[in-house]
């Protein structure tokens, strides 16, 4: 998902759900058990929405219906460059921006590339911390969308780093979000984040590995982003992505997250979202 401030319609989306990487750089993690417990599918799924555009934050801070949760990516960040992140410096149109969109209930998280946990240069553990702090300092952001995470085990250790330092430095209230885009390869992954987006594709779901229904349906996450403008469509990506187990979600036509298809294909997806078992 990652992508530009504003201009991502320009380059080549990257899709992560094609992005399976099976080596690591670390020593596989102690075996984790799944909870014998079984949970049923989500009937309200949270609206999760990109905020990679000035077009996508009326999503969250315009006309009701409003995203339930937001990715801010100000497109740029003080430990490499392009990845998206935090910016260069805090901006005061940017704070305002987030603090009318919490004003109008959506939470928002702060957007920040991994490169698959590889530890290469401008994305070591170090680097990411950085922008969770710039993050937590400059607009009070304490969940955190950590992009492009890989689905082998062998990365674990990076992420559950990551986590383990933000519930010491950020607080108590510090949540982590893993973007592989993919389902993971084991449920040891449960672990080292709050919510794992385990779908990013513009076809349904495939059927879940079979431990996903061992947690709830709020531990995870997906996006169709080839959905077409129709309300049949729509309602459908709504359905796979709860049949899917998955409790947050968003549906779209554009891949490159840079517009709302249309506000009506927005107001119906968050229509179909929210179902009759919403309060």
């Amino acid at each position: 998902m990652r992508l530009p401030r504003w201009l991502a319609a320009a380059a080549a989306p990257t899709l992560l759900s094609t992005a399976l990487l099976t080596t690591g750089l670390c020593a596989t993690p102690a075996a984790w058990a799944a909870p014998a417990k079984t949970f049923p599918n989500s009937t309200c799924l949270v609206t999760t929405v990109p905020l990679y555009s000035p077009a996508m934050w009326d999503a969250a801070d315009g006309a009701s219906p409003e995203a339930n949760v937001g990715i801010a990516n100000w497109g740029s960040n003080t430990q490499n460059g392009g990845a998206g992140g935090p910016g260069l410096a805090k901006n005061a149109a940017d704070a305002a921006q987030i603090t009318t969109a919490r004003s109008d209930g959506t939470t928002i998280m702060g957007y920040i590339a991994t490169n698959y946990g590889t530890s290469a240069p401008g994305y070591t553990k170090a680097d990411i911390k950085i922008q969770m702090t710039d993050w937590h300092t400059w607009y009070g952001v304490t969940t955190f969308f950590l992009d492009e995470a890989p689905t082998a085990t062998t990365y674990e250790l990076y992420y559950h780093a990551l986590k383990t330092w933000a519930a010491k430095h950020i607080g108590s209230s510090a949540r982590e979000w893993l973007n592989m885009g993919a389902y993971p390869a084991a449920s040891s992954w449960m672990k080292d984040a709050n919510t794992i987006m385990d779908w990013e594709n513009g076809s349904a779901p495939t059927t879940p590995p079979s431990w996903v229904n061992n947690y709830p349906a709020s531990r995870f996450a997906m996006i169709m982003n080839a959905v077409p403008d129709s309300a049949g469509d729509i309602a459908a990506a709504v359905a796979d992505i709860e049949n899917a187990h998955a409790g947050a979600g968003f549906v779209t036509s554009d891949v490159s997250y840079q517009t709302l298809p249309s506000w009506s294909y927005w107001t119906m997806f968050a229509g179909d979202a929210a179902g009759s078992a919403c309060t």
